[in-house]
């Protein structure tokens, strides 16, 4: 067995919990609408802007899955060049997601809380989701940096401090017009990216 077969084990673990937890929660608002049209509950109304950034984690997890697997190839990462430091910076990107996992949809005790809209969920958890996501972008681009030996000029690490650019005033404010317009434009370049590097094998 290869070294990074052995470090990824974690590293995919976190990944699929992460993953498992949108689902789940995406399952119980699904179920609750359902069920409530039956029972007279009120529905919980989706809300744009929150659907894109669930649409961007789901994604993003399932893309650095498919972009880990190169580092199996010792010709690009050798077993000897692993070390602690490293195998931590690999794990922050998963951490991360799982994190943003676990804020962006309310539990399934929460749901009522939301007072039927998830755009008031959203908006209560906004400066933490906007942080994680900022983090997500910095070890995005380490990740290239470090692993992939990534030209710090090339359009990937270039976007990557864009969106962190991008992304920092909304840590601040709560303005509807401010998130619709910044996570419209972080949404344009999340298709933009998937569609020039992630479209082929």
């Amino acid at each position: 067995m290869e070294r990074f077969e052995h470090l990824s084990m974690v590293v995919f673990l976190i990944l699929g919990l992460g993953l498992v937890k949108l689902m789940t929660s995406f399952g119980a608002v699904m179920s609750t609408n359902i069920t409530g049209r039956e029972t007279g509950q009120q529905p919980i109304r989706f809300y744009w802007v929150h659907s894109l950034l669930l649409t961007m984690v789901f994604t993003g997890m399932v893309v650095f899955w498919w972009n880990a697997y190169p580092l199996n190839d010792v010709s690009l990462m050798p077993d000897d060049k692993w070390n602690l430091l490293l195998y931590l910076l690999f794990l922050c990107s998963p951490v991360t997601y799982f994190l943003i996992s676990d804020v962006l949809m309310p539990k399934s005790s929460e749901l009522a809380k939301t007072g039927g809209h998830l755009k008031g969920h959203y908006y209560d958890n906004c400066q933490v989701l906007m942080g994680l996501s900022m983090l997500l972008q910095l070890f995005s681009l380490l990740n290239l940096l470090v692993f992939f030996n990534e030209d710090p000029a090339s359009a990937k690490c270039l976007g990557r401090i864009a969106l962190l650019a991008l992304l920092t005033p909304l840590l601040f404010t709560k303005n509807e017009r401010w998130h619709q317009s910044v996570m419209s434009l972080f949404f344009l370049g999340f298709l933009y990216s998937m569609f020039k590097y992630h479209t082929h094998v």
